[in-house]
């Protein structure tokens, strides 16, 4: 991921998710459509020891946003009548 005012990085959607995998074990988990008809996705390794947001623009090339460590998911909080 480059640091604060690089470029951003950004390729082809597989090649850029098929790199992830090979270098950190990350898959995609979660994604969503945005308003504009873009893609996010968030992928973590297993251990959730890194994880990355891509976001897939409607033409075509698929940009790193932002990547750690230490994902964490968090608990569902059950819902009670009325909610």
């Amino acid at each position: 991921m480059p640091g604060a005012g690089a470029a951003p990085v950004c390729g082809d959607r597989q090649k850029v998710i098929d790199g992830l995998s090979a270098k950190y074990s990350e898959e995609p988990v979660a994604v969503g459509v945005t308003s504009n008809g873009g893609v996010i996705e968030v992928l973590k390794a297993p251990d959730g020891q890194t994880w990355t947001i891509l976001f897939t623009y409607p033409s075509g090339p698929s940009c790193l946003v932002a990547s750690g460590e230490a994902w964490q998911e968090l608990e569902e909080k059950l819902k009670g009548p009325g909610a």
